[in-house]
Formats: structure tokens, sequence, C-alpha cells
């Protein structure tokens, strides 16, 4: 039978909290260049355009992934700060007198 204190205890802090988050960051990364690559692959198959929707399908997922890659890490880093108790992001100016 488990007692009150078991039931209210919380696990051990993990080392790598963020690791799926991070992994995940990456894999949508690869996936907006190779899906977009691809897509531009069948544009080019299916209306003989030579080689233009390739390089212009692979030019937007690495904007795109990129956009979205920076984007999802900037709020990552708000987040750890936010928890840390960092006051840097949160327009509190530790040189501005109260």
């Amino acid at each position: 039978m488990e007692s009150r204190q078991d039931k209210n205890r919380k696990p051990p802090p993990s080392k790598w909290p963020n690791l799926y988050r991070y992994a995940s960051m990456g894999l949508e990364l690869a996936a907006a260049i190779v899906g977009l690559t691809l897509a531009g692959w069948w544009v080019d198959y299916r209306f003989g355009t030579g080689r233009k929707g390739i390089l212009v399908g692979a030019i937007l997922g690495i904007v795109g992934g990129f956009y979205n890659f920076l984007k999802q890490a900037l709020e990552l880093s708000r987040q750890q700060n936010l928890t840390k108790g960092d006051d840097s992001d949160n327009g509190n100016d530790p040189n501005k007198p109260d």
C-alpha cells in the first residue's frame, strides 16, 4: 500500500528535460528541406521545368525550415530563462535606477 508521501513525491529532474523538443526541432528542419525539395522534383517531373522546381523547393525548404527552427530555439531559450528566474528578457533593466 502506498503512503500519502509516496503519492506526492515528484520524480527526480531529468538531465535532459528538453531532449525531445531539441530532436523534434532538427527533424522538422530536415522534413521541411526534404519535403519541399521532393515537391520541387515532382513539379519538374510533372511540368518538365528542368531543375528549377528542385532549386526553388530546396531554397524554400531551407529558408522556411531555418525560420521555424530559429523561432522555436528562441522560444525555448526564453522559457529556460524564465524558469531560472532570469530577468534579462522581461524588460527589467539592471542598469535602470529605481
